[in-house]
């Protein structure tokens, strides 16, 4: 991954050229201007347009700006001029002076601008798209999957074993007579869950049926026009008609490509970002004075 900027001192500049400049957060009165004066000029809805669909892209928030309705427009400068008015209300209060949150908000939107620089040159040819994705490989696997419909026989108030005897009786009606699988839903009892399920991975079969039988379940043949079982289940006896088991596997990059590359556009721009953070720090002579210790045993007893 390349960095926008190698140089920490001109990257610091770019950022805030960026900040001050680019997206014009700036004081656009003149240096003698009425305080009490706000002008709301393109440039500036420009940038609270940005601010306020948290992207700076010129190019998006002119389009955004151009679509608004006239009522949209003044609801969008009346939100300015407010916003501008406070802002200036709260500076000549003081009320930015050793606010914790004040300084969290600037530090983040220094680090929302550099990443900003970050998304504006990350770019993801062929090969850096291949190379992310095999080192990347296991967070896209496909996990296995069946799709079955099953038809229940309670426990709860009938011993297992008479259970197990009417599902086997039904297991051979059912194959003699070529119960279809949309048919399901008319025989047995009613179930605590669903009677369908569809392209269900084991975990998610094992939260219902428990692990054996989602075991079992995934070790079957597909056929559309069998039924099979018995199976013990925790609530009771199933039978089941599977008619996909898919196994898990590692897609070809084609088949997810665009999915791929959004990934990849995103870790670069994360490392783009910290490196562009970390020339920023380095940039500066940053002296560790504090040494650990107890402090009570430094300064002496406490009385409490």
């Amino acid at each position: 991954m390349k960095r926008f900027l190698k140089e920490p001192l001109l990257h610091f500049l770019a950022a805030g050229l960026g900040l001050f400049v680019l997206f014009g957060v700036v004081n656009r009165d003149e240096p003698d201007a009425d305080p009490n004066v706000v002008t709301v000029d393109r440039d500036a809805l420009l940038t609270f347009v940005q601010y306020r669909i948290k992207a700076f892209n010129p190019t998006l928030a002119e389009e955004k700006l151009n679509s608004l309705s006239d009522d949209e427009l003044q609801r969008l400068i009346d939100d300015y001029v407010r916003e501008e008015v406070l802002h200036r209300e709260a500076l000549q209060l003081g009320l930015d002076e050793d606010d914790y949150v004040i300084r969290r908000r600037l530090v983040q939107k220094l680090e929302f601008i550099t990443e900003g620089f970050a998304e504006a040159s990350a770019g993801v040819d062929q090969a850096a798209l291949r190379r992310y994705f095999d080192a990347n490989k296991g967070d896209y696997y496909v996990e296995p999957f069946v799709t079955f419909t099953h038809i229940f026989f309670e426990t709860e108030n009938r011993p297992r074993e008479k259970a197990h005897e009417a599902a086997e009786k039904k297991l051979v009606e059912l194959n003699r007579k070529g119960l279809p699988f949309a048919d399901a839903p008319q025989h047995g009892d009613r179930f605590l869950y669903h009677v369908n399920y569809v392209e269900r991975t084991p975990e998610y079969v094992a939260s219902h049926f428990g692990v054996p039988m989602a075991k079992a379940v995934f070790e079957l043949e597909p056929n559309d026009f069998i039924w099979q079982g018995p199976f013990d289940s925790p609530y009771g006896v199933h039978l089941v008609m599977l008619t996909t088991n898919e196994p898990g596997r590692e897609p070809d990059l084609s088949e997810l490509e665009g999915r791929v590359r959004e990934d990849a556009q995103r870790a670069m721009i994360r490392e783009e970002t910290e490196a562009a953070i970390t020339d920023i720090v380095g940039s500066y002579d940053v002296r560790v004075v504090y040494e650990r210790g107890n402090a009570a045993e430094a300064d002496g007893p406490v009385n409490r």
